[in-house]
Parts: structure tokens; C-alpha cells; sequence
């Protein structure tokens, strides 16, 4: 093998090895509370934290004790081009109660919720009134499965008490390829 030809292929080894060790990198767009304002305020908005950070800020109000009788359930949507035509994505998160979503957020996820002032503690429920504090939260890349692509993701939450629906709020990340970096 001549010296190009092995210049070439160790050329054709790196290019792929930082293809496959390529991540994504979330960051947030947008936050919106469409109805369910009498259960739960969600006083979100998403601010630039930096040139290159988006961040989650505000306050969260829970506004009456809320128990496993509201069922959340998810919507998940994709625009590929990031242009906001998006498509309905078959994958989503289990339905739960609020209580049992938490509980799972600190079973497998306590990094996540550490810096959120007055989160409810494990296995408390019904979630008591209470004003949670949300302060530059970056979207954390790393709990994201890795069948993801990059573009604009949107998922849409809906909290439903026997088939009629008492919130809904939505929020969008865009993941983008990390490997240009």
C-alpha cells in the first residue's frame, strides 16, 4: 500500500470514528401553557443565557394539591428542517399521574431536578401548593435516546381527568450535531 493510499484510508477511519462518536446538542426554543392555568401556572420562558446557551427560567405555581387523578400524557412531533412543519413521531412517554411521573424523575433523573427550588420529595403526594423555581436550567442533553436525529422537536403535554382535558402546555427543543464542533 503506497504512502497516499494509507493517508487516505487513516484520513477515512478518522472522519468516520467522529461520525460515530458524534452527539447531539439539545438546546431549548420555545415554552407554552395553552390551558390548565387553575391547576398549575407555568411561568416559563426560555432566555439566552449566553451567545451560545438557551436556558429554562421562571416559575412554576401549583395552585391546588394535585394527585394521580390528572393523567399526563405525551405528544411528540419532528421538523426535520427546523422550518415548523412538523410530523406526528410515534414515540412518547408513558402516561402517569404527577405524583408518579416525580417519583420517576428522582429514581432515574436526580441530577436533572437537583436545581429546581421546592421541587415535591419522593414519594409525596398529593403535591401540595407551592411555587417551584426554575433558574437557567440547560436542557440536558444526555438523557436523550440515541435513535434521535437532529432538527426541531416539539412535545406537547396533556393533562386529562376522565377524558376531558384539564392542561396542556408544550415545549420545543432543536438538537443539532455536535461533531462540527
Amino acid at each position: 500500500m503506497s504512502i497516499y493510499q494509507q493517508c487516505i484510508l487513516l484520513c477515512l477511519v478518522a472522519v468516520c470514528a467522529q461520525q460515530a462518536f458524534a452527539t447531539l446538542k439539545a438546546s431549548y426554543e420555545r415554552f407554552e401553557q395553552f390551558l390548565g392555568h387553575e391547576y398549575i401556572d407555568f411561568d416559563l420562558r426560555v432566555r439566552k443565557f449566553n451567545r451560545t446557551t438557551m436556558t429554562l427560567n421562571g416559575t412554576i405555581n401549583v395552585n391546588q394539591p394535585i394527585d394521580d387523578t390528572i393523567q399526563f400524557s405525551t405528544d411528540v412531533f419532528l421538523s426535520r428542517l427546523g422550518n415548523q412543519q412538523f410530523q406526528h413521531y410515534p414515540q412518547h412517554l408513558p402516561t402517569s399521574g404527577i405524583c408518579e411521573f416525580i417519583d420517576h424523575l428522582h429514581e432515574e433523573y436526580p441530577a436533572i431536578i437537583a436545581d429546581i427550588v421546592s421541587i415535591p420529595d419522593h414519594k409525596e403526594c398529593p403535591v401540595s401548593e407551592r411555587a417551584m423555581h426554575v433558574v437557567d436550567m440547560v436542557f440536558p442533553s444526555d438523557i436523550l435516546p440515541e435513535s434521535l436525529s437532529s432538527g426541531l422537536w416539539k412535545m406537547v403535554i396533556t393533562g386529562m381527568i376522565d377524558e376531558t382535558v384539564v392542561i396542556r402546555y408544550m415545549f420545543s427543543i432543536r438538537l443539532t450535531d455536535d461533531y462540527m464542533r
